[in-house]
């Protein structure tokens, strides 16, 4: 968030959840902190704007937004079934489903697409609902688990072969990872994610990645 949304954020924080007594001993612990806060780039206010996306979530509306592509600098319209708002690598994303996928590159993922909230350029919230089955909702912890960086695509099925010294930041790093085999240099390591955001980080892993295969699709 931007400077003039967070820090009125801790000031509330503090002045609603820390006994009186100990308020000045919290202002000064984070003083430094909000000092030297550094805001995002993007610099654009967003506080207004999750909030009725939010509601929009919870009241499956549809949302009829202008969004500012990364990939290609220009800006596109979709009008979108908004299922949910998720935090990750300093920025806030909306995930939702296209209503029409006709023009979509790939129209027959069955996932959610991902929106950077602050690339929102606008957008309006309509007074048309969908209806997504109980049995078929989305759930973010579930989506969480296998999307890295908030690239999304289709979901895949990897198998990797680690020998680094440190086996619990790869588990950590892949919450589905497991273990399937073990030998004297490493270990083999499979893993369920969605699209290509894994690569990102395989490739920063440098000399401790000996082998990557996609073994199927999910």
């Amino acid at each position: 968030m931007i400077r003039n949304e967070m820090l009125p954020i801790l000031d509330k924080l503090i002045d609603c959840c820390v006994p009186e007594e100990n308020k000045k001993a919290v202002s000064d612990l984070i003083a430094n902190e909000k000092h030297h806060y550094m805001e995002p780039h993007h610099r654009r206010p967003i506080l207004t704007g999750l909030w009725e996306i939010g509601q929009a979530v919870k009241k499956q509306q549809v949302l009829e937004i202008t969004y500012e592509r990364m990939k290609e600098p220009r800006q596109v319209q979709r009008r979108v079934w908004p299922v949910g708002i998720m935090f990750s690598e300093y920025y806030f994303y909306l995930t939702a489903f296209l209503e029409d996928k006709s023009n979509f590159e790939n129209p027959d993922d069955l996932f959610p697409t991902i929106y950077r909230i602050d690339r929102i350029q606008n957008f309006k919230v309509l007074d048309e609902h969908f209806r997504i089955p109980y049995s078929g909702r989305f759930e973010e912890g579930e989506f969480r688990k296998r999307v890295q960086f908030m690239y999304g695509g289709r979901l895949e099925r990897l198998r990797f072969h680690y020998s680094g010294p440190s086996l619990e930041s790869v588990l950590d790093r892949l919450p589905t990872a497991k273990v399937i085999s073990q030998d004297a240099e490493g270990w083999m390591i499979e893993a369920e994610v969605f699209g290509k955001g894994i690569e990102m980080w395989l490739r920063s892993q440098g000399q401790y990645i000996t082998e990557c295969q996609e073994v199927s699709h999910g």
